[in-house]
């Protein structure tokens, strides 16, 4: 969640004075980073995941579940193990702090690299996190890798109950008590707030079923009833509570409640940015080999995030509602919306968490003319600054165009920060421009690179399926490297993937823009690749690979309309009656040729292919995606009215079977289908054996955990004894894949 630095923020008003010197001092120091790292040359493949989860509170007896406010608690706690560690030595799991008092995001300890082994550690490291976690709860606790809690913002929802309306977010709905206590998290919220002049304002289309209202209050009943504003005796913010007082309140965040409680709306309205950070997700970080791979990977992965955003959609309900969308996407957009009326009339277009308005590869392939076909607002003197410093004109669009954010969370302390020796004030505007990509330069804190993080992903139930994305998106960078593909289209035309892999049931029922002709050499496909280790590899692809790229140059379109299933397993030339017939390979195709180009080792070739099986069958519609799944459990579940409303007993039951899932209670074949069967239920685990369990082990030139933690994974997640044996191999493989 950004820059958590320390000190006193200010307010809204108090920072005024030093917007424009935060963001001189920002631009120095990228050029200080730009000009001491542009020429680093020959890092290799390292990356990570992040994958936040969602604690909560179960009352059995009531059928009820809650958002436990104790994560900050629970992340102490998690972080023992990394804060006694001598310097310069690691550990298994890294946790961080997230938005929301029920929200802790894990990463592995250690970044992955270029070895097959690495890849299937990535669910290894999952299910260490997940248990991790575990053995840290209360006894009524339980973790959940959910998107979002279905009753967020809809009456006593978390634990403990707190009161609404206070001073950070004025939510009618969600208590600031729920916000992460660090000084960065409310002063966000009240900032965005009084930046804009109001409160944020989010709306998502109603699910329409057979009983489903036309029209929703606005205001929650209970604080109606409790305020007497059903008899129109209130003043404008009588409905505040004790902990918010008069002089907290600026003029603009009057509210006139006897207004709102008249007030209804045809959407689901919310009014807080915890509805949108309140939300979890998967994000994969990938460091390239220079700036150049970078900024090529930053750009090519900005077309492919709406794939994956389609295909990972988890988020069907939210407000006790069921919605006519599957994503999170556009939720998190109205949620940190900081712009006036003004600049929602004038410009800029969209929020400050949105997909990205700029390709940045100075690459051939990229012509600027064709694909940053919108228009994107710069920061003219932040522009001037870095062209006359060296940085070439499209990277310097970028930057300038993230700084036409204003800085949203400002330190006292931090004004007096040396430029050369800190990045705080150019990360403080880079970490709040939350696209569906992230280009991130070289630290000056580590030995880390240039690095592209991807974004878009929503968080699934089980490390299987995080795992599967997540190798996924690391195999899709590969390829896009190895074979120098080319996913270009007008970033108008990825505008408008992003709002179609929102729709309901979008991986059957849409189509993407894609291109038609991914190599970069239209005439054929490459033979050959050079991969990190200095071998040349001879990928081995099929007939119709090279009919895809002949039918795909005949066209003079760049890109055409495709269904999730052709981007992902191909499309032969006579699959569309249509007078632009046109083959395509398929990502999969091209990431099997590229695995069989490496030889991978058996055991790698069996996990890493059931990972591939498994999205390929998302993507033919033959299982279900989770968003679809539990909007069928909702509809299947007896009290359920077809108003498209989500009641306690629904959340309750529908919680409970995820958990079920998770772990290994409940096989759903139309969720997973015979991919994966479950780890086995998650026993409790003592302290004693967690730290057993975390035994320093020695690590190789890969990321490799020793036999002593399988088994001891094996022992507490109740592993099959062939998955035991398979995990083990793992120990002796390192074939490079980058």
């Amino acid at each position: 969640m950004g820059l958590l630095s320390t000190g006193h923020p200010l307010s809204w008003k108090a920072s005024q004075p030093y917007i424009r010197e935060v963001k001189r001092k920002g631009i120095r120091q990228f050029i200080h980073v730009y000009c001491a790292t542009k020429n680093r040359k020959d890092d290799c493949l390292r990356w990570g995941d992040e994958v936040e989860y969602t604690v909560l509170h179960v009352d059995k007896s009531r059928r009820k579940m809650s958002l436990s406010l104790r994560a900050p608690e629970i992340l102490q706690e998690l972080q023992k193990q990394e804060h006694s560690q001598p310097e310069g030595s690691s550990v298994e799991v890294l946790w961080r702090p997230e938005y929301a008092n029920w929200m802790v995001e894990g990463t592995p300890g250690v970044p992955y690299r270029c070895f097959a082994g690495d890849l299937e550690l990535v669910e290894q490291n999952m299910m260490l996190r997940r248990l991790e976690i575990f053995s840290v709860l209360e006894k009524n606790e339980i973790v959940l890798s959910i998107t979002a809690f279905p009753l967020l913002g809809v009456g006593n929802f978390t634990s403990p109950t707190e009161p609404v309306l206070g001073p950070a977010s004025l939510s009618l709905y969600v208590p600031d008590a729920a916000i992460n206590p660090h000084p960065r998290f409310p002063t966000l919220t009240r900032n965005i707030r009084h930046r804009r002049g109001r409160k944020v304002d989010i709306r998502r289309p109603v699910y329409q079923d057979e009983k489903t209202d036309r029209e929703f209050p606005v205001l929650p009943r209970c604080l109606a009833h409790q305020n007497g504003c059903s008899g129109g005796t209130n003043s404008h913010h009588s409905l505040t509570n004790s902990s918010t007082t008069d002089s907290e309140i600026e003029k603009e965040d009057m509210l006139d409640l006897e207004q709102l409680a008249k007030e209804t709306t045809s959407d689901i309205y919310m009014d807080c940015m915890a509805f949108g950070m309140g939300c979890c997700c998967l994000q994969v970080t990938l460091q390239a080999k220079d700036m150049d791979e970078s900024r090529y990977l930053y750009d090519q992965l900005a077309v492919f995030a709406p794939i994956m955003l389609a295909l990972t959609g988890a988020t069907p309900i939210l407000k006790g509602y069921l919605l006519d969308t599957d994503s999170r996407w556009d939720i998190i957009c109205g949620a940190v919306d900081d712009r006036t009326l003004e600049e929602m009339r004038h410009g800029p277009r969209k929020s400050r968490y949105d997909s990205i308005d700029l390709f940045v590869s100075s690459r051939k392939e990229m012509i600027p003319e064709r694909y940053n076909d919108v228009e994107a607002l710069l920061d003219e003197d932040s522009y001037r600054m870095l062209l006359e410093n060296g940085v070439d004109e499209r990277l310097a669009k970028h930057i300038a165009h993230l700084f036409i954010r204003d800085p949203l969370v400002i330190y006292e302390e931090s004004m007096n920060a040396q430029d050369e020796h800190s990045t705080e004030h150019f990360e403080n505007i880079q970490s709040t421009n939350w696209n569906t990509v992230r280009l991130k330069p070289p630290s000056l804190e580590s030995n880390a690179g240039w690095r592209t993080e991807f974004r878009p992903m929503e968080v699934q139930f089980t490390d299987f399926e995080n795992a599967a994305f997540a190798v996924f998106t690391v195999l899709v960078s590969r390829v896009i490297i190895a074979f120098d593909l080319n996913f270009y289209i007008p970033i108008s035309l990825v505008d408008r993937n992003m709002k179609a892999a929102q729709c309901r049931d979008a991986v059957i029922q849409q189509k993407f823009y894609f291109r038609r002709n991914v190599f970069a050499d239209n005439s054929h496909v490459p033979d050959r690749f050079k991969c990190a280790c200095g071998r040349t590899h001879k990928p081995r692809f099929s007939s119709s690979v090279q009919e895809c790229c002949l039918t795909a140059c005949s066209s003079c379109s760049d890109c055409e309309p495709m269904t999730i299933d052709q981007i992902i397993n191909g499309k032969s030339v006579d699959e569309l009656h249509s007078n632009h017939n046109f083959a395509f390979p398929g990502l999969i195709s091209l990431i099997r040729g590229y695995l069989d180009a490496i030889e991978l080792p058996p055991e790698s070739s069996v996990k890493i292919g059931n990972y591939l099986d498994f999205i390929s069958a998302k993507a033919k519609g033959e299982l279900l995606t989770t968003a679809s799944w539990i909007r069928k459990f909702v509809c299947n579940h007896e009290a359920y009215r077809h108003d498209s409303v989500i009641n306690e007993l629904i959340c309750y039951d529908l919680l409970k079977a995820i958990h079920d899932i998770t772990s290994g209670k409940r096989i759903e074949s139309e969720l997973l289908g015979d991919f994966y069967q479950g780890n086995g239920e998650c026993h409790e685990i003592s302290a004693e054996m967690l730290q057993e369990m975390r035994t320093k082990v020695e690590k190789g030139p890969t990321l490799m955990a020793s036999k002593d933690i399988f088994q001891r994974l094996h022992n507490l997640a109740s592993l099959s004894d062939d998955a035991l044996v398979e995990m083990e191999g793992r120990v002796s493989s390192n074939t490079e894949y980058s």
